[in-house]
């Protein structure tokens, strides 16, 4: 329902956008999170499509006053998006998936805001499809950011523009390109060095660390297969009598299928899988509810502690006649001989 209303705003009002470059209401800073998240989905896409094809995703972040960090990203999801051209201007994002997922952010970091979305197209990008998905998004921000990563672009600097929404009149969305401030965060730090570290070349191919790193494991697995077919090959040829029976190499057979995980891919219901899948399941579940444990008792001691340091204050600043006397302060009963003690009245 939500997203048939934002795809009717969009498509009953008239708009003109034009992209400048003024001085911008607010300030930013950006996190290189955001760029990698954006830089991923758009090299996972074109290597899935093997073609260039838009991408589109939220922003998140914290807004504290006229100031805005973008801290993290997420991918759309969308009803009639175009897989081979950017020309169509009635994208149509999925506003109740969109609102699902930002309420279950939401719980897990409060801190966290819908700040605007992203795309990653060049310079000559579409301003049709961006005034339709402002026209979608303005009911979560009523001044969401563009964020628009240049593919293609070649530069000193990051291929990253960010643009401010305004709307003139009702009629004319403007788009202000800002400036903003990389800030990094230690874990930040270590990932991007880590990335860094494992992304480039020797100089002498074309392919990366990690890709090496991945042929030499994958050659392992292939070969590891390769040598139990032949060993399946060989108990399948004892069992028909084509060959004759060693029961030294079956032991040493039975052992190494013991060393393997125990999982039957004609059966999904192996029994001895599932007793030991059950086993390992529970001990981790245990771990889990013993660190909540400790944690709520460790909670529990820190209260008692400070309880008992307010009534160790109490008790003594209720004077020579104790908690319990008349130079305490204490009331008397309406009824019986009984004082009420100061602390309790």
């Amino acid at each position: 329902m939500a997203a048939t209303t934002a795809s009717a705003a969009a498509t009953t009002t008239t708009t003109t956008t034009t992209t400048t470059t003024g001085k911008s209401s607010v300030t930013l800073s950006l996190h290189p999170l955001v760029i990698m998240n954006v830089a991923e989905h758009h090299t996972r896409v074109r290597v899935q499509t093997a073609h260039a094809t838009p991408v589109y995703g939220a922003l998140l972040g914290k807004i504290k006053g006229r100031h805005v960090e973008l801290c993290n990203t997420f991918e759309f999801k969308l009803t009639n998006a175009s897989t081979t051209t950017t020309t169509n201007s009635t994208v149509t994002i999925d506003m109740d998936f969109l609102t699902k997922k930002l309420e279950l952010i939401r719980q897990v970091h409060p801190d966290l805001d819908f700040t605007g979305w992203y795309t990653v197209e060049s310079k000559d990008w579409n301003s049709p499809v961006m005034s339709s998905f402002y026209s979608q998004l303005s009911s979560l921000n009523e001044s969401p950011l563009l964020l628009r990563l240049d593919p293609v672009g070649v530069s000193n600097e990051l291929p990253i523009h960010v643009y401010e929404t305004i709307v003139d009149l009702g009629t004319k969305i403007d788009f202000i390109e800002i400036s903003y401030t990389l800030i990094t965060e230690e874990a930040e730090r270590i990932g991007i060095d880590h990335v860094a570290r494992y992304s480039v070349t020797d100089g002498t191919s074309d392919t990366s660390i990690v890709s090496d790193q991945i042929a030499i494991q994958y050659n392992a697995i292939r070969l590891l297969y390769q040598r139990m077919l032949v060993l399946l090959e060989y108990v399948r040829a004892v069992k028909q009598g084509q060959l004759e029976r060693n029961d030294d190499l079956l032991r040493e057979i039975g052992s190494l299928c013991q060393r393997l995980p125990i999982i039957n891919t004609d059966d999904n219901n192996n029994q001895m899988f599932r007793e030991d899948f059950d086993i390992q399941q529970s001990d981790v579940a245990l771990l889990a509810l013993l660190a909540c444990c400790t944690q709520e008792i460790s909670t529990l001691n820190d209260y008692l502690n400070k309880f008992q340091v307010i009534h160790d204050k109490q008790q003594h600043s209720s004077g020579p006649g104790g908690s319990f006397g008349y130079s305490s302060g204490g009331r008397r009963m309406a009824r019986g001989g009984a004082y009420f003690p100061a602390s309790f009245v």
